[in-house]
């Protein structure tokens, strides 16, 4: 057996290595999933966060791995999956501070924005934009609440780099106060030159950008509507693209999927790959978008998202890796580590919240904790949960817009996005594995 991702440490840390009792019969827990490769079987764990590669012989014979009951892939037939769950999750919680450094900062220079989609949540929103004078407190905030910590700042809108200069700005002070940052970005790609990528790169520290498409061009041409005439967008944010790939920054490409346009999305996949070939600086996944989010909406569109989705794999450009350890947390929203900054200095947990539900601002230490635990509230089970493989990675949030998500079709989505995580990480390993070898040879 290898080990391709250890046991998470908090895991080890609150439960250890599991003992085989003598005449128990074992089975693979709940959250296992099984993936067969060339050289044998893969096998995640989704409460453990272990990735292993079984030989053949060792799969035809998983009952008799020692090693499998150690790290929890076997437990016996009247195992608790779901009670040790919520174990973890309680002992996690408790190993967690109660007030951590805020190091995560998700910053809207604007919610003003050069393109008018239709199904934008932020849409009949009043346009606001960060000033100069509030940019400055905003370095001050991100100084005094940052601990010691590295931090990472995530701008977004609105269309951020409609307001780059204030970007510019909190940059530039960040750095005169030694505060060391990497920044990530959603943007619509519009506004990128060759000159503001090489600033990107440098000022900002921007490692990573995730943008839209909606379609091929005339149809991304008419959902963005931009406010510029006379201009091919579509071919402008692909150069734009290729701008920020050149330079090392990786590009996340979101293809917003709905009725309107999943029948040529496939078409625009294969245009991005004569494009950009395997790009390693290139990734791509699709979503269904909000307004398209219900149980019959989801159903309607499975079949040909799976599909696109598949169509993504094969070209190499699915690169999301599965979690390395147990978050104490669902996302941004229930973490005490992450905040977003609305661009008049209010404090909130959400994007999606970003005009309303906050629990104070930059000039003040007071908090409205009663949002801040609103935003911590989690789903109750339903009867599902009892076998979803993917219990432990639930994103089960009462405030989250995706909560009413859990349909069939959406966990054969989430096992087909986990299987290629878990070939993607083999792919990692194996290629990890080759260059270890090749530098030995060297030396």
């Amino acid at each position: 057996m290898k080990i391709i991702i250890p046991t998470a440490s908090l895991f080890e840390q609150t439960v250890g290595r599991q003992k085989r009792a003598d005449g128990q019969q074992y089975r693979l827990m709940t959250y296992v999933v099984q993936q067969p490769v060339a050289d044998g079987l893969l096998l995640y764990n989704t409460l453990t966060c272990s990735l292993v590669l079984l030989t053949p012989d060792e799969a035809a014979d998983m009952t008799a791995q020692q090693e499998l009951t150690a790290r929890w892939f076997l437990v016996p037939e009247a195992h608790d999956d779901r009670k040790l769950r919520r174990q973890v999750r309680q002992m996690t919680a408790l190993l967690t501070p109660a007030t951590n450094p805020i190091t995560n900062y998700t910053i809207l220079p604007t919610t003003g924005c050069n393109a008018r989609c239709f199904y934008c949540y932020e849409q009949g929103t009043k346009p606001v934009s960060m000033t100069a004078e509030t940019a400055s407190r905003v370095v001050r905030y991100i100084v005094v609440h940052r601990g010691d910590e590295k931090v990472t700042l995530r701008w977004f809108g609105g269309e951020p780099l409609v307001n780059a200069k204030v970007i510019d700005q909190i940059c530039t002070e960040l750095s005169q106060h030694g505060v060391p940052f990497r920044s990530k970005m959603i943007t619509n790609g519009y506004l990128m030159d060759a000159d503001l990528v090489e600033r990107a790169k440098e000022l900002w520290q921007l490692q990573w950008v995730q943008i839209t498409l909606d379609g091929t061009a005339q149809t991304y041409n008419n959902v963005k509507d931009y406010v510029y005439h006379g201009v091919n967008a579509f071919e402008r944010v692909l150069e734009n693209i290729a701008l920020l790939t050149a330079a090392g920054i990786l590009v996340e490409i979101r293809l917003n999927v709905g009725k309107h346009n999943i029948g040529e999305m496939p078409e625009l996949v294969e245009l991005l790959h004569r494009r950009f070939g395997t790009n390693k600086h290139l990734s791509i996944y699709s979503c269904v978008l909000y307004g398209e989010r219900s149980p019959e909406d989801i159903a309607g569109l499975f079949a040909l998202w799976m599909q696109l989705d598949q169509q993504i794999a094969a070209c190499g450009y699915y690169r999301q890796r599965l979690p390395k350890d147990i978050k104490p947390n669902c996302c941004m929203a229930d973490d005490n580590g992450s905040v977003v900054i609305a661009p008049d200095g209010h404090l909130g947990k959400c994007e999606h919240f970003f005009d309303r539900e906050l629990f104070g601002h930059i000039d003040s230490e007071e908090r409205d904790m009663a949002i801040i635990r609103k935003f911590k509230e989690r789903q109750a089970d339903i009867e599902t949960c009892t076998t979803c493989p993917f219990y432990p990675l639930c994103n089960s949030l009462v405030m989250c817009p995706n909560h009413d998500m859990c349909t069939p079709e959406m966990q054969q989505m989430t096992m087909h996005k986990t299987i290629e995580a878990m070939k993607y990480e083999y792919e990692c390993y194996l290629s990890n594995n080759k260059k270890e070898k090749e530098d030995e040879t060297e030396i």
